[in-house]
């Protein structure tokens, strides 16, 4: 292992229940990775809704980078404990462990890839990227309104299923249930928008969904954002709209589709919405202003080295600055609290009794595989032996027969 990762220290959160609860077990394989090679970590998991947060505004001035092992709602929930600690120079890596993963496949992860994520956490690849900035908190990727937020709502009880759930939400909500109509108004770069709409995307990054392009243009370190609307259109040119959204962003063929570039803008709900944040909905209620703003190079976040180089991804090409050596204001604590060392150490006895079940997991595996073979050679035996038993009484028979043949031949 480099020195990078021996230098750090890193603080892992775990939500345990991202991607239909198979988190735990990505957190297990990267926690025991980072034990192996004696890297300084502590690991929590989160508990509730918000308690990411709450733990990186707690303890952001103890540790180098925080690592999320999950999807791009407790990613967003970090992101929010980072800005609220101004004073701590604090980076995000990602494990992805959620549905989607929007955040880190627009950072240049692979979802599938542990390996390059480990390398990435361990390495000194980073990317600044700026933030959407709504009211006083924050979001990477997207705040949307609309028939997608009110899609996902209704995938919530099905969300073990993960992506096929929001597409049988979404047909359910085109085809069975009454039409929702939103009203809201925009005011952006001295323009108003008022109508009503099918949906409206603020984007920080182009993708989001993990397969809907929804604004092509849109990049995460340019000081800008790309607003898309969608206008009001019948149920099944929304579904034709959301295909080619799908193939690659193609959906800007439609004269119900616009494109904008903004930096401030001013959302007023006129009427009930449903609002994704990150990929986290909630319903804002008619008369709901909502100031939204976009914060330049606000975040710092590791990435593949070989990220870089890909001009698919939603960057425009910049110096990164190099790492900050001002003195802190505030100097970090030698050690670590007591409350968070207890709640790390539980995680780490969890880690011990998987690694300790794995292994007698394995050892049970062998030994049934060890029976089995046994009973196989056993079977094998037998069946020699009766062949041979079978062969022997069949020669036996023969010789009989024979002689019985010479008898009557000889009479």
């Amino acid at each position: 292992m480099s020195r990078d990762g021996e230098n750090r220290r890193y603080l892992v959160i775990v939500n345990p229940v991202s991607r239909g609860g198979k988190a735990q077990a990505e957190g297990m394989w990267l926690l025991n990775r980072l034990k192996r090679q004696n890297v300084n970590y502590e690991a929590l998991f989160t508990e509730r809704a918000g308690h990411a947060e709450e733990m990186v505004q707690k303890w952001a001035e103890d540790f180098d980078v925080v690592i999320s092992v999950s999807g791009d709602g407790t990613a967003n929930e970090i992101i929010n404990g980072i800005m609220k600690v101004p004073s701590a120079d604090l980076k995000l890596a990602m494990f992805p462990a959620g549905t989607a993963d929007d955040f880190a496949s627009n950072m240049g992860y692979d979802r599938k890839d542990k390996e390059q994520a480990l390398k990435t956490i361990l390495g000194r690849t980073c990317r600044t990227i700026d933030l959407i900035r709504y009211d006083d908190r924050y979001a990477a990727v997207s705040f949307g309104l609309g028939i997608d937020s009110e899609i996902a709502d209704g995938a919530y009880k099905w969300k073990k299923f993960r992506i096929p759930a929001y597409f049988y939400s979404g047909l359910k909500k085109c085809f069975f249930n009454r039409r929702k109509r939103y009203h809201v108004r925009f005011d952006y770069e001295g323009q108003t928008f008022d109508d009503w709409v099918l949906i409206s995307i603020l984007c920080n990054a182009p993708v989001f969904g993990r397969y809907v392009k929804i604004h092509p243009e849109a990049k995460m370190n340019d000081g800008i954002l790309g607003l898309t609307i969608g206008r009001e259109v019948p149920n099944v040119y929304g579904l034709l709209l959301f295909a080619f959204a799908c193939m690659g962003g193609r959906h800007g063929f439609s004269r119900k589709v616009s494109y904008h570039q903004v930096r401030k803008m001013r959302v007023e709900c006129k009427s009930d919405t449903y609002v994704q944040i990150d990929g986290e909905v909630f319903k804002f209620g008619q008369g709901r202003v909502i100031n939204l703003s976009v914060v330049p190079q606000a975040l710092r976040v590791l990435v593949p080295e070989e990220s870089l180089h890909n001009r698919k991804l939603p960057f425009v090409r910049k110096e990164e600055p190099r790492e900050g050596t001002q003195l802190r204001l505030i100097p970090p604590r030698e050690g670590i609290t007591e409350e968070l060392e207890e709640l790390s150490k539980r995680v780490k006895n969890r880690l011990e009794h998987f690694l300790e079940a794995t292994k007698e997991g394995r050892k049970l595996a062998k030994l049934d595989r060890k029976e089995a073979r046994k009973r196989e050679a056993e079977m094998q035996r037998r069946d020699k032996e009766e062949k041979r038993l079978a062969d022997k009484a069949a020669r036996m028979m023969k010789k009989e027969m024979k002689e019985r043949e010479r008898t009557i031949n000889g009479n």
